[in-house]
């Protein structure tokens, strides 16, 4: 951090950090300490992804570094024994593969849990820690980054209303490939940031979600006048996502209001944040997915809270474990 000493210098000194973590792991695998090298590579991801995050301004820097994390995160999954190896997974989907990755549980018949990316998070990173903690208990998990995310991003752009399809696109295909004993009756979905929406959404549009958990999603945009009213940074996101070089460009495929979608009647578990940044009026939101929510429903909401209740990830990630337990019990 001391070494950044304004914002362009961001990603370019996390990628340097990357690249000194990466020569170290590296070295420790050339010598045969696996352990180590394969901690090393998934630290050296964890840089990059600090360094490609949200950093809209140079979209081929970002997109570099982002290559980086992609090629360390092989090099540490390479590492791991067969059965606890996630497993690489391309969907297809409107011409182009939903790249993602399965956590397999080591018990046959376990259910299934599908992470749903934000704004700006990779499934190499985000996706791969939240698995492990999902995969201790004994779920499935599958993370991917889905259409103007990601590795996706350069094939396949965002819209909000085609969204869910991608999910529902990820459901076909396990349900055909009858993958590692996946019970494919109890699927749960998880989100946060953007994908606290995204989530809760596709689970409204495929009756095969049983429950859904959601964490700081925005429920409505308000046209362009919202977009505007958004963080500067999540502007230039908006416009990365979608392909587009203005806010009146993008508002076509990143304008919502989930009043307007198909009321949600499976079980929906969503935490908001009274701090929340990136948005305005979180109150506002929490109480609008409440209210278009029709079936079983919790609001945790912290009013010192902070985006995706980072502040509260050591309360949010037990209880949201048992309440998905709870819900997909055999």
């Amino acid at each position: 951090m001391a070494r950044v000493a304004h914002w362009q210098q961001w990603c370019r000194e996390w990628t340097m950090e990357g690249d000194v973590v990466y020569k170290k792991a590296e070295f420790a695998l050339a010598e045969g300490n696996l352990c180590t090298a394969r901690a090393l590579f998934h630290e050296a991801v964890a840089c990059y992804h600090a360094g490609q995050h949200i950093f809209f301004i140079d979209s081929q820097q970002k997109e570099r570094t982002q290559e980086k994390a992609r090629m360390s995160y092989r090099k540490a999954i390479s590492l791991y024994n067969e059965t606890d190896r996630p497993l690489r997974v391309e969907i297809p989907f409107n011409g182009v593969r939903i790249p993602g990755y399965l956590r397999r549980s080591s018990t046959p018949n376990q259910p299934l849990i599908i992470f749903v990316n934000g704004m700006d998070n990779i499934k190499e990173a985000e996706g791969h820690h939240f698995g492990s903690l999902f995969n201790q208990q004994g779920f499935n998990f599958f993370t991917f980054d889905g259409p103007g995310q990601g590795e996706l991003w350069k094939e396949l752009k965002f819209d909000a209303r085609e969204y869910h399809k991608s999910v529902s696109a990820i459901m076909d295909w396990f349900e055909q490939q009858q993958l590692c004993e996946i019970d494919m009756n109890r699927i749960g979905l998880v989100g946060f940031s953007l994908g606290g929406y995204l989530a809760p959404v596709a689970a409204a549009h495929d009756p095969r979600v049983k429950c859904t958990v959601g964490n700081s999603g925005l429920t409505y945009i308000g046209g362009l006048h919202g977009l505007q009213r958004l963080n500067p940074i999540w502007q230039r996101g908006v416009t990365y996502m979608t392909g587009c070089e203005t806010l009146e460009e993008a508002v076509q495929s990143f304008d919502y209001d989930i009043a307007q979608e198909p009321a949600l009647r499976s079980p929906l578990l969503f935490y908001h944040a009274g701090k929340d940044e990136v948005m305005p009026s979180p109150r506002t939101h929490a109480d609008k997915i409440m209210s278009w929510a029709k079936g079983e429903k919790t609001l945790r909401y912290f009013e010192d809270g902070e985006h995706c209740t980072m502040n509260y990830l050591d309360e949010v990630f037990p209880e949201m474990l048992d309440w998905f337990k709870s819900r997909l019990e055999s």
